[in-house]
């Protein structure tokens, strides 16, 4: 997977590039790529060469900027998996509300393990709440308690010392502290930071300073909720008291209430996406998506020339004696009538073992005609079986195909195998450089045998220079 500085756009159509060629090198937009089938797998491949491609990357925030995303955060509870999350969770407090005051502290108190889990959810691109399953009471409702008071420290902190020292002035100093401190505390409770880091303010403030500019759309975003957290109580109030359909009621006032913490649990979502690695969350390969996201590319496979069929001489096991003339022909036991003393004639001519197909010919024979018959799994186990013995009698190209087609059903000792015996063969420069390239990388990105690599991109540098293979060996030989 790569992650080019700058996108980088087909050539033959001059549309935004999903993928790169790993061989070719050139950039693919979906009408350039295709899918190549090797049973039982299906693969992305270039439709220019045919060979393998890989899919360029780039950061989630360069797809959309954290305020490009928020808007959807609100619009989250009216589609896909959000409606029938937020429905499910309203019905769930509908129901402990039934049980009074008490009972609606204690279903907010579970349903904010559910809000934890859907900021999580959505960190990971999905849609739907992470419920837990309330086998274990401390850490689905005592935890997510305990990590939510201390989100709102600041808050109920600064309430209690403005009251204490009747200073009513620390309650903005409260509100400003919980500004900085609540948001962020949120995003490290849901990601599941421990409880030290999450009253410590160094990490606290310092993970607010890492969001840099994206903190104050992610504080827009969270005084928006709040603002709709405050309007939806009068609102709920007047649901109750005008809509007189029991059951439906109740629901609907619950459905209120909770659309404010479902689309705040959904804005920290899209934080934690975008700045995981702050808060220990993923790692940084998580905060890059492919450039054509879901795209699948819509080309063909290019008409590839068949392998050249070097199929050995025929050679008969039993070669029949050489046709005589009718007036030779002599029936052989009236020869023996004539002189008694004489030796027999053979029935047939003496075989001669010299000219039996060896063992390492019979199978590369059979190896060839599954390759030609576009049998995969045929043709690797045949060689799987004979290995090296085979390998000596196969062409360049087909032991390039075998190993490409190894590494594609994850045989990659069959595939180091023939690459390693293409790449000692004679051809031409740059086919030869192709298969070393593919060789080194087979060595380093999938048996982590990075020395090995080194030696053979190095030796494409050396004795395959001017080839596109040494451009990228050049260049990979520089990464490192």
């Amino acid at each position: 997977m790569k992650n080019p500085a700058q996108p980088l756009k087909c050539e033959r159509h001059g549309a935004l590039a999903g993928w790169e060629c790993t061989v070719c090198h050139h950039p693919l937009c979906p009408d350039c790529a295709a899918l190549k089938v090797l049973n039982p797998i299906t693969m992305l491949a270039c439709g220019l060469c045919g060979e393998l491609v890989e899919p360029l990357l780039r950061k989630k925030s360069d797809t959309a900027t954290l305020a490009q995303r928020i808007p959807g955060a609100f619009a989250f509870p009216f589609r896909g998996e959000g409606l029938p999350a937020w429905l499910g969770i309203s019905m769930f407090l509908w129901v402990l509300s039934l049980l009074g005051a008490m009972g609606f502290l204690l279903g907010w108190a579970i349903a904010l393990a559910s809000l934890f889990g859907l900021t999580r959810s959505t960190a990971r691109g999905g849609d739907h709440l992470e419920l837990s399953d309330f086998q274990d009471p401390l850490q689905s409702i005592v935890m997510p308690v305990a990590r939510f008071s201390i989100v709102m420290f600041p808050a109920w902190g600064g309430v209690l010392l403005a009251a204490y020292y009747g200073k009513p002035w620390l309650n903005w100093v409260a509100l400003l502290v919980t500004a900085l401190w609540s948001p962020t505390a949120y995003i490290g409770a849901a990601a599941g930071t421990s409880l030290l880091h999450l009253l410590n303010p160094v990490r606290v403030l310092g993970a607010t300073a890492h969001i840099g500019k994206d903190f104050g759309v992610y504080l827009l975003g969270i005084v928006t909720v709040g603002a709709t957290i405050l309007i939806s109580w009068p609102v709920a109030f007047l649901v109750n008291k005008l809509l007189v359909v029991p059951v439906l009621s109740g629901v609907l006032t619950q459905m209120v209430l909770a659309f404010g913490p479902l689309v705040g649990a959904r804005v920290a979502g899209l934080v934690l996406m975008l700045h995981g690695p702050v808060f220990g969350w993923g790692d940084e390969l998580e905060q890059w998506e492919p450039v054509l996201g879901d795209a699948q590319p819509r080309g063909e496979l290019p008409v590839k020339r068949s392998l050249p069929a070097h199929l050995p001489m025929s050679i008969e096991l039993e070669p029949e004696a050489p046709a005589l003339h009718p007036a030779q022909q002599v029936d052989r036991f009236a020869a023996l009538e004539v002189n008694p003393d004489a030796e027999a004639p053979p029935e047939v001519a003496p075989l001669d073992v010299a000219l039996l197909p060896s063992f390492g010919e019979q199978s590369a024979v059979a190896i060839r005609k599954a390759i030609g018959a576009g049998k995969a799994e045929v043709a690797l186990d045949g060689f799987r079986s004979t290995g090296l013995t085979a390998a000596q009698q196969l062409s360049f190209e087909e032991l390039v195909w075998l190993g490409q087609t190894a590494s594609a059903h994850i045989d990659y000792e069959s595939a180091e195998l023939a690459f390693h015996k293409a790449a000692e063969r004679p051809a031409p420069a740059e086919e030869l450089g192709r298969a070393r390239v593919m060789l080194a990388r087979l060595l380093a990105e999938r048996l982590n045998r990075k020395d090995d690599a080194q030696r053979w991109m190095t030796r494409v540098v050396a004795e395959q220079p001017g080839t596109r293979a040494a451009t990228y060996a050049q260049t990979w030989l520089a990464e490192k």
